[in-house]
């Protein structure tokens, strides 16, 4: 899947979300949503079991998450507990993490 379609997909379908750095804030549309969870012996269903406050984001390939200190969705607010760049070939593809939501008292 090239860059342009990838863009036109989360352009349609994704969901605006808030980066924050220390040099700022960009708004970014992206896939975020809770994050199935398969214990052992288990079979995936459809419908899946979700461990509370983790959350899957695909974002653009051109917004790097190295240094976001808080994802900001919805008037949640997360961090992101692991990340990684997927490539196709030898570019970027897009941006893949595993957020945690923080707690409602709790800044990042």
């Amino acid at each position: 899947m090239d860059e342009r379609a990838w863009a036109g997909l989360m352009e349609r379908y994704g969901q605006q979300v808030t980066l924050y750095r220390a040099a700022g804030e960009a708004r970014v549309r992206a896939f975020f949503q809770p994050e199935r969870e398969k214990g052992d012996g288990e079979v995936p269903s459809p419908v899946g079991r979700y461990p509370a406050g983790k959350y899957l984001y695909l974002g653009p390939a051109g917004e790097n998450l190295e240094d976001v200190e808080r994802l900001e969705w919805n008037g949640r607010k997360f961090r992101f507990i692991r990340v990684r760049d997927v490539p196709v070939g030898t570019r970027t593809a897009y941006r893949w993490a595993m957020a945690e939501e923080l707690d409602r008292g709790s800044e990042a």
